[in-house]
């Protein structure tokens, strides 16, 4: 055999293996640098010699060291074998396309060599080991090692001149909102609690809401005009309840500062007191400020409660440190505080909110992510501000639409605003109807599948020697309703209306011309509406408090359904019907427009069976519909 030849094969075997050397090279920096996480923890667990070794190599001395070490350690090892292959392809070539004019050989030489690199070398190796980043980094974790040591004065003065050109490098990458929350995603685990998620999800929401979006809007603030006299802003201070509270010189748009409670404290038993003197500075932030530097302003100004204004420099609301503080921590309630309900769910997909429900709370409460709604909202912040800017008008009582695939319902409206919205979800994705969710059992919704239940269920009843159960629910009974006769009853108050024939009138306690109570009793029923009238109210807060009532019997309600109609001389009447087992089945509330209502709440004093109490509930339901239609406020 020819010696030259032997030399040939020895080269091309060389060439081949060097080859598979710079794909596991090349694969290994992908594999090492492409470990997330959980990667990360599984390698931690595991008792394996490959695996420690890999956690050896990225982070000694330091996770950031060893990482750049390594790095340089494979870069220096790939490129000495690249060389090398294209050293002993040259000689090859040399002796094999020598039959060849010179151009061509170079040409196949550089193209073929350069093909061969790439794919074998790069392309393949690094998208295998994307796929199998575990497995290529243990089975190169100890030739790695051996390299990092022989090659240290190679890759040692290169890491040197690196921080020598890039000193700014170890300020380390900024990290977006997306990043922080694959972060939080990739680490999840089963020991972690729900309340950990949450606040770890408030946390990294945090800096992307504005305070416009947690502040409470002005319509919900408390303040005093500084004409008030030292007994009246005693008095106002003590009923409010709050610590803060703004002070305004001429609405709420002129607030000339802020009034502490414990500043009252030392005067207390004073009899005439300048109570001016003790406002403190208002601290005025705009409705665009993020929460996240209201929180810095709060700490350095060391104040915890601040004015927010709109950019006309008319006040939209005030915002809280507490408020700031939920947003990660989740609501933060006293012995002060007012379990207030923005909402009732009907069921699994349709749920009621008030129109002041922030959108960001209705997200929450529909577990949705809210994107399209963000990009659509303009400068509204609550459901119902986003029913108004959707329409681009306020909509009548029950007009509807669809957004995104989900039916949005406006149930109540007032002249100025939507104060309920009933929001459906639409069906859930990938499912037709008909069809089952996963893990979830088969599906009951065609005539046949029901049908086919029931006749199993019949079968079961008549095959098994036992009479089909008959459900006797405790406290049924059989009532005679009564005739629906009205006759006109004038109240002390100037207010006149028409009463069932089977209700007594029943004062309760005589009150000044402009108010009164009474009950309309129901003795047949043992059951009463109790009933409030009252004027020269301020009929805003009046709907809020009573759509507030209604719905603190949601817990016990199975659905809510609130109607609505307005009078032609001006006002309205609203009627909530409680479904279930709500103490109160049925509220109402009527108006004049202007500044008189009289509100009325359902009550039995005993409690049957929801099926037989649905009759008697219809019939009063009917006598109250005919109350609120031929009221006359004299």
């Amino acid at each position: 055999m020819d010696l030259s030849g032997l030399h040939l094969w020895i080269a091309a075997s060389a060439s081949l293996l060097l080859l598979v050397a710079s794909a596991f090279i090349s694969g290994s920096e992908i594999a090492f640098f492409s470990l997330d996480p959980q990667d990360r923890q599984t390698l931690e667990a595991s008792e394996d010699s490959r695996s420690k070794l890999v956690l050896s190599l990225l982070n000694t001395p330091d996770a950031e060291r060893g990482a750049r070490q390594l790095l340089a350690t494979i870069l220096v090892l790939n490129n000495t074998v690249n060389i090398l292959i294209i050293l002993l392809s040259a000689v090859l070539m040399q002796h094999w396309l020598t039959a060849l004019p010179p151009l061509v050989g170079t040409a196949l030489h550089v193209f073929g060599v350069t093909f061969l690199i790439v794919l074998f070398g790069e392309v393949l190796p690094k998208v295998y080991a994307n796929r199998n980043p575990l497995k290529l980094a243990g089975r190169m974790s100890r030739i790695l090692v051996i390299a990092k040591g022989v090659l240290r004065p190679v890759w040692q003065p290169l890491n040197a001149m690196a921080d020598w050109l890039s000193p700014s490098a170890s300020a380390g990458p900024e990290l977006s909102l997306e990043d922080l929350e694959h972060a939080v995603n990739v680490t999840d685990s089963e020991e972690r609690s729900d309340e950990e998620n949450r606040i770890l999800s408030g946390i990294v929401n945090f800096g992307s809401k504005d305070v416009k979006q947690i502040m409470q809007p002005r319509t919900d603030v408390t303040a005093f005009a500084h004409t008030l006299g030292w007994d009246e802003l005693k008095s106002a201070m003590a009923e409010s309840g709050f610590s803060r509270v703004p002070i305004h010189e001429d609405g709420l748009d002129q607030i000339k500062g802020i009034l502490y409670a414990k500043d009252l404290l030392a005067h207390r038993n004073e009899k005439d007191f300048d109570w001016g003197t003790l406002l403190r500075q208002p601290f005025f932030v705009p409705e665009n400020r993020m929460i996240d530097d209201l929180l810095r302003d709060f700490q350095a100004m060391k104040v915890h409660l601040a004015v927010v204004v709109d950019e006309y420099g008319g006040t939209s609301g005030i915002v809280t440190l507490e408020d700031v503080i939920e947003e990660i921590v989740g609501d933060i309630s006293d012995e002060f505080d007012d379990e207030d309900v923005f909402y009732s769910r009907i069921d699994e997909r349709t749920v009621v909110f008030q129109g002041k429900t922030a959108l960001v709370d209705v997200y929450r409460i529909l577990e949705i992510d809210g994107a399209a709604f963000e990009a659509s909202k303009g400068e509204s912040d609550t459901l119902g501000g986003f029913v108004v800017e959707q329409l681009a008008r306020l909509p009548k009582r029950g007009e509807s639409f669809t957004f995104d695939g989900i039916g949005l319902v406006a149930e109540a409206v007032d002249r100025r605003r939507v104060l309920q919205v009933k929001v459906t979800l639409g069906p859930e994705d990938g499912l037709k109807d008909g069809e089952a969710s996963p893990g979830k059992g088969p599906s009951l919704r065609s005539g046949a599948g029901m049908l086919a239940v029931l006749f199993a269920l019949t079968a079961c009843g008549w095959g098994c020697g036992a009479p089909p159960p008959v459900p006797r629910p405790a406290g049924y009974f059989r009532i005679a309703l009564h005739d629906t006769t009205f006759s006109q009853y004038s109240l002390d108050c100037p207010l006149s209306l028409e009463v069932s024939n089977a209700a007594l009138v029943e004062k309760v306690q005589e009150f000044v011309p402009d108010s009164c109570w009474f009950n309309l009793v129901y003795p047949r029923y043992k059951a009463r509406v109790h009933c409030t009238y009252a004027g020269g109210i301020d009929l805003e807060a009046v709907m809020e408090d009573a759509f507030k009532l209604a719905y603190e019997h949601e817990v016990k309600a199975d659905a809510i359904e609130v109607r609505q109609r307005d009078y032609e001389a001006g006002g309205s009447a609203l009627k909530w019907r409680l479904k279930g087992d709500a103490a109160s089945p049925l509220q109402f509330l009527c108006t004049d427009g202007q500044d008189r209502f009289l509100r009325g709440a359902l009550y039995f004093e005993v409690r049957p069976n929801g099926d037989s109490l649905s009759p008697v509930v219809d019939r009063l339901d009917t006598d109250l519909e005919h109350l609120m239609a031929n009221l006359n406020w004299r």
